[in-house]
């Protein structure tokens, strides 16, 4: 009998310790019911919440920065907080509710981002990929969490908790992309690949069969031109949570006999759709636009940067004016520019991917340009650099990479197309 009893006293204690261990959630958010809210000013929505790296226009209302956007790029579901670049910031301040002492804050987010708390110290992160997880101790009464983004390109964050006990894995499924866009019929069509770090079990799904179909084995199969969500899903195990990745792919029709319109032109005839175009509107398809770099405005490979480059193109070696803008293109097949890539430079002869805009900025100016995450698919070196027009710029004076110099020192420079050396 006493046998049994301890026995029964034993099995007891581990029921207990098996719930204590359970995850006891404090504090979480997904911003799931902030769908209304998307791309409006997050500061009011909740008292508890403040936002920095807001921007606003002119008249007071949301322009951009920190908010919610409809995007998932963390690897939760849309919506997804977008915190802003250089030092934007989210800060929840969180009542415990009598709890105190050892915690624990997992969240997903797409970057690295910067952790602090008032109130509670903050461990080093031990999650993997996209999944975040922190140790909080000595919290108690009512602490502050705030997540900083000091990097030079913007994040997305969710999927928030600060919990106590032992939560279990997350399952670490990510397509590494919210969207694609595909061609029927098309040899060169790339499907992004899902990420599973863990090896778990996952099935497929589409949502939208008469568009595309996926099989167990994550091969998709074109139907018809449309839009459809392509999903991996995991069950929940007993070291990890239940996965779900998600991402919206786009479905065009293949161009047939019909005459198409011209895809591949020159710099004159990219101005001369754009001046056709309503203010801030786009063209329908992308075009294929040959010319000169005569500007490079900017250029920020990875780590150092966002990945991407800005430059003036022109039908003519170093005629500055009548000019294309390449907004943040990217490299070929949409891949980001990396330290290892040679960098874009005047005189240089390229091809670029990607849609027409009349761009307007807030001063009302009207640029030509190829829109954001355009595609540079072909280069090829310059000969020379000496190919910069000056005559109606003269005594304008530029750098070897193109760039104008308004107080040069001493050094190498182009002046009226012509290399200097400055002492």
């Amino acid at each position: 009998m006493k046998k049994n009893l301890r026995y029964l006293f034993t099995a007891v204690l581990m029921m207990f310790g098996m719930t204590a261990m359970a995850e006891d959630v404090i504090w979480s958010e997904d911003w799931a019911g902030w769908a209304d809210h998307v791309k409006v000013d997050p500061n009011g929505i909740n008292s508890n919440y403040t936002f920095t790296g807001t921007t606003f226009k002119d008249d007071g209302t949301y322009k951009g920065g920190t908010g919610v956007y409809a995007e998932a790029l963390a690897g939760g579901e849309a919506p997804e907080l977008l915190i802003a670049k250089n030092g934007g910031t989210f800060t929840a301040t969180i009542d415990l509710g009598g709890k105190s002492g050892d915690m624990s804050l997992k969240f997903k987010c797409n970057k690295n981002i910067t952790i602090t708390a008032e109130g509670a110290t903050v461990g080093e992160n031990t999650g993997t990929g996209n999944d975040y997880l922190y140790a909080i101790t000595g919290a108690s009464g009512t602490i502050k969490i705030t997540f900083e983004n000091a990097l030079t390109a913007n994040c997305r964050l969710d999927n928030i908790e600060l919990y106590q006990g032992e939560a279990k894995k997350a399952a670490g499924l990510s397509w590494g992309t919210s969207s694609r866009t595909v061609t029927l019929g098309a040899d060169d069509n790339a499907f992004p690949t899902l990420k599973n770090e863990n090896g778990l079990a996952v099935t497929y799904s589409s949502s939208e069969t008469s568009v595309a179909t996926i099989d167990a084995e994550g091969v998709i199969t074109l139907v018809a031109a449309g839009t459809t969500i392509i999903t991996a899903e995991s069950a929940e195990t007993a070291e990890f949570e239940a996965g779900h990745a998600q991402y919206t792919l786009t479905v065009k029709e293949k161009q047939g006999d019909d005459p198409q319109p011209e895809t591949t032109i020159n710099v004159a005839k990219a101005l001369e759709i754009i001046a056709g175009l309503e203010d801030g509107a786009k063209t329908k398809e992308e075009y294929e636009v040959e010319g000169y770099v005569v500007n490079v405005i900017e250029w920020s490979p990875k780590p150092d940067g966002y990945g991407n480059a800005t430059f003036d193109i022109s039908d003519e070696a170093g005629n500055t004016t009548n000019v294309l803008q390449i907004f943040r293109a990217k490299n070929a097949e949409g891949k980001e520019f990396t330290t290892d890539d040679t960098p874009i430079s005047v005189g240089e002869k390229v091809t670029v991917r990607g849609l027409l805009q009349k761009y307007i900025d807030k001063n009302n100016v009207t640029i030509p340009e190829m829109a954001q995450n355009g595609k540079v698919i072909s280069r090829s070196t310059p000969t020379a650099i000496s190919s910069v027009k000056a005559a109606s710029e003269q005594g304008v004076i530029y750098n070897l990479q193109g760039q104008q110099v308004m107080q040069p020192t001493k050094g190498l420079y182009i002046i009226n197309g012509k290399k200097v050396i400055l002492k």
